[in-house]
């Protein structure tokens, strides 16, 4: 089958499951983008390769002349003439006609097929029992009756599960039922509602909830299960006693606050609502998760809720997915995943919140709804207190929602426009939140709030009637009430026409989303927060234990080409708020160091990038095929004390990456260096003029920052000789040692010596002595 008709299947079995309308609305945009496309895809297929269906979705743009997307027109025409699969509910019944056709109890025909009477039937065996019952049973049909899982063991009472159906069967077949009446379903979407919410109780979705045994993320989730289990044995309301309802918990935030359990503040309360304020045709998760749904209270975590609201305008199901526990549950017992500085971690929450007035005293809903209080309490608990998540960067909230890199750019850079554009506007899953300047008291009187995090929702380009473009930037704060941005192409300004108020503003609401151009934008905002969240991309981590100023190196295996960020982390100055005022005045930053190079065939260190910042994280990135690499990581510990600590190192990309601590490399900065040179060897010049084939270069590595001097023989027949003296307060670095180098240089031979200056100001000389030219033969 090739990659269009695997597509084109695709699309038959999602057209089998909603319409074309449906599933545009879902997607919570008026076209499928490449990411609504691959999204839709992948649903029915997980490996399919994303550049397959990028190709696809580009010639369908071409093929119907569109250059916003794919219409829902255009959608309808695509899957007209789609053949209709056959459903898993087609098998189910064919197989049930079997039995029937049999005469024979199922128990009898299961003992019958397992051959070793465990009771348990691997999926060689469940497929001759298969076969027995439905003679005409494919491949394909056993794919979708097994949803594509080969690795799973079939009781007796799970093969009767399996075979259930919602119609009078034959008595034997038994359609199994939880102790509330609730039938198990023959396909997920049974599971969940028109709006992607789970439709049965917290133990029915832990058994939904599917995790292999070797992942990182298996055993919290077992912990969590098990604590789950023990609660409800005991018949035990959930108090946290990590972090209990009391004052160490509220932190530095003053005393007026009491707490209650939010199914005490609110008789409706849920953890997602559907969004009362989008229209009835809303479907998916983009109904549960919304940005109108973030209200900040009297706490100082702006950047936090902004990145919240950023995240659920543009990829909601991320915030869904942290979700261990999306229903209420008797024991009030809920569990929150957190990628924590390069380690996801499961957060336990009971339902208890600081209130005043009898509400919850910091975020809070319109329409009582659990998830920005629960995730905001999740990030309070991690750090100790409500008031140890007063202030931040929401580069440090997007990271730890997504699990993806981050990064900032400046309102005043030259190129900020167009990168922000492309940003927007790209088919990618970028995530943007913005703050404005602290020392600008004029933002005040325009509605904006100085030195407070904004999320940024859209990027448009407008024609006025005059024909003069505009470029509007949508904004939301996260107060979501009338403090707002009241300038030019607010939501009250008279540059809107009525045709731009439907088409562009639609709603004038006071819910703190607003547009302004990006002139004032420039004016009034410093900065601008990135995240790179791609739903295909895959995570892998490791922990480095570093020591002070020596490189460790990380051998990485590269299964698949495509994209790739690699992320290191130190700890969080948050996370030092709880100790000493000393120790959290004397923590700082340190400076890290990351090289990416190939393994090349011939075991030579090809370096590709390399970054050097002093920030809680950062980040590389490549465009890398499958082989062997090997990444160097250095920290300059700054804090007194620290000859060692662990950096968590993360790899995101299109797939898992293996990754091993290695020992060290000792050439690995002299070759990555010599690649450099190499690199740049077009600008060496003739070392002597009478010897036009030795060439010279010196240059700094940009990698590691320290100077260099490069000499290559260019000759196919003469050797080259000679010796280096040097002066100045410097200090050759290995292999080379002292003041002098001896060199020789056959036919097409280099050579490089690195040094560093010993002080500032230092400057260095060095004298050719003995030099020889001679044939090579």
């Amino acid at each position: 089958m090739s990659a269009a008709e695997e597509i084109e299947r695709c699309l038959a079995q999602a057209i089998q499951q909603r319409t074309a309308t449906e599933i545009i609305a879902t997607m919570g945009t008026k076209v499928l983008t490449l990411q609504n496309f691959q999204q839709l895809i992948k649903k029915n297929n997980k490996n399919i390769i994303n550049k397959e269906v990028e190709e696809y979705y580009f010639k369908i743009l071409t093929d119907f002349d569109s250059r916003v997307g794919i219409t829902q027109e255009i959608f309808e025409k695509m899957v007209e003439n789609l053949p209709k699969p056959k459903r898993r509910q087609d098998v189910v019944m064919s197989l049930i006609e079997g039995i029937q056709s049999k005469k024979v109890p199922l128990e009898r025909i299961f003992k019958f097929f397992d051959y070793d009477g465990d009771g348990k039937m691997p999926l060689n065996e469940m497929k001759e029992l298969l076969e027995y019952l439905y003679p005409d049973i494919t491949e394909e049909d056993i794919k979708i009756l097994m949803k594509n899982n080969n690795e799973v063991q079939f009781s007796f009472e799970n093969i009767k599960t399996l075979l259930s159906f919602e119609q009078n069967m034959n008595a034997e077949i038994v359609i199994v039922k939880d102790e509330n009446g609730i039938s198990d379903s023959e396909d997920d979407d049974e599971y969940y509602d028109e709006f992607g919410m789970f439709k049965g109780n917290q133990e029915e979705y832990f058994d939904e909830y599917c995790i292999s045994e070797d992942s990182p993320f298996y055993e919290p989730f077992m912990n969590f299960k098990s604590q789950y289990y023990k609660l409800k044995e005991n018949k035990t309301i959930f108090v946290d006693p990590d972090f209990k309802p009391d004052e160490t918990s509220l932190g530095n935030v003053g005393d007026n606050f009491a707490w209650k359990r939010l199914t005490e503040i609110w008789k409706n309360a849920q953890i997602f609502q559907k969004d009362l304020y989008h229209s009835n045709s809303e479907l998916g998760v983009h109904s549960l998760v919304s940005p109108r749904d973030i209200k900040q209270g009297s706490l100082g975590d702006c950047y936090f809720l902004s990145s919240l609201g950023s995240i659920a305008s543009k990829y909601p199901d991320k915030i869904f997915e942290l979700f261990q526990t999306p229903i209420l549950n008797p024991y009030n017992f809920y569990g929150v995943w957190l990628c924590i500085q390069g380690i996801w971690k499961l957060v336990t929450l009971d339902d208890y919140v600081p209130v005043f007035n009898d509400q919850p005293a910091f975020s809070g809903s319109d329409t009582q709804e659990m998830w920005v209080i629960l995730l905001e309490k999740a990030w309070a608990k991690i750090f100790g207190s409500y008031g140890n998540i007063i202030s931040g960067d929401p580069r440090e909230v997007i990271a730890s929602i997504t699990g993806g890199p981050t990064w900032c750019i400046s309102s005043d850079e030259s190129t900020f426009i167009d990168k922000l554009k492309q940003i927007m506007n790209s088919y990618q899953n970028y995530i943007v939140c913005a703050g404005t300047y602290s020392d600008k008291p004029e933002s005040e009187t325009f509605g904006l709030v100085r030195n407070h995090a904004y999320s940024v929702l859209n990027f448009r380009t407008i024609k006025l009637p005059s024909k003069e473009e505009v470029q509007l930037i949508q904004l939301k704060n996260p107060y979501g009430n009338d403090q707002e941005w009241n300038g030019d192409w607010s939501d009250k300004s008279d540059l809107w026409t009525q045709e731009l108020k439907d088409n562009v503003l639609q709603s004038q609401e006071e819910d703190g989303i607003f547009f302004m151009c990006v002139e004032d934008f420039r004016k009034h905002f410093e900065n601008v927060f990135i995240g790179f969240c791609n739903p295909y991309f895959k995570f892998s981590q490791i922990t480095i234990q570093c020591q002070k100023k020596k490189s460790s190196y990380i051998l990485l295996n590269i299964k698949k080409d495509g994209e790739y960020y690699f992320s290191a982390y130190q700890k969080s100055q948050r996370m030092f708020r709880q100790q000493s005022k000393d120790l959290q005045v004397q923590y700082d930053y340190s400076e890290m160091r990351l090289i990416l190079s190939k393994m090349n065939k011939n075991n030579s260190i090809q370096p590709l990038t390399y970054k050097t910042e002093t920030d809680m994280s950062f980040n590389i990135y490549g465009r890398l095929q499958k082989g062997q690499y090997i990444l160097q990581l250095k920290v300059y510990w700054v804090m007194e004390g620290w000859d060692q600590s662990d950096v968590p190192l993360v790899s995101y990309g299109e797939d898992t990456t293996e990754m091993k601590f290695c020992q060290k490399i000792s050439n690995f900065q002299q070759a990555s260096i010599l690649f450099e040179a190499k690199e740049k060897r077009a600008e060496a010049k003739p070392l002597n003029p009478s010897h036009p084939e030795l060439v010279a270069l010196k240059n700094k590595s940009q990698a590691y920052n320290y100077p260099y001097l490069y000499y290559q023989n260019l000759s196919k027949e003469k050797t080259f000789s000679f010796e280096m003296v040097f002066e100045g307060d410097i200090k050759l670095k290995k292999p080379h040692s002292g003041n002098q180098v001896d060199i020789e240089l056959k036919p097409g031979q280099d050579k490089l010596i690195v040094y560093k200056f010993m002080t500032k100001g230092a400057k260095m000389k060095y004298q050719i002595h003995k030099f020889k030219c001679r044939s090579a033969s």
